[in-house]
């Protein structure tokens, strides 16, 4: 089984890593609770959780559950945000 830093998994635009999977983490095994743009969160052996450079956790590639966002939603070429609201109204002096 070989291991590759979780930062050179390459995805579609639109497929996103799911959390809950297994890493490695300077040799040591390690649960992944949450992944982000450049970095992502464990959970070592005594259930502390951390933050660290996706290039450092390794993984087994085939292991990594991918999934694909859903139309519409952040990320999935649409807009981030929701549309701007409307303008507040100006105050008026009485």
């Amino acid at each position: 089984m070989s291991r590759v830093p979780l930062s050179k998994i390459q995805l579609d635009e639109d497929e996103m890593i799911v959390e809950g999977f297994e890493g490695e983490l300077e040799g040591i095994r390690v649960w992944v609770t949450a992944v982000l743009e450049r970095t992502c969160v464990y959970e070592t052996p005594d259930l502390e959780r951390r933050l660290v450079s996706k290039a450092r956790i390794l993984v087994d590639k085939n292991a990594v559950p991918i999934r694909r966002r859903k139309a519409g939603a952040p990320g999935a070429g649409g807009r981030a945000r929701g549309k701007p609201g409307p303008k507040p109204a100006a105050a008026s002096e009485d």
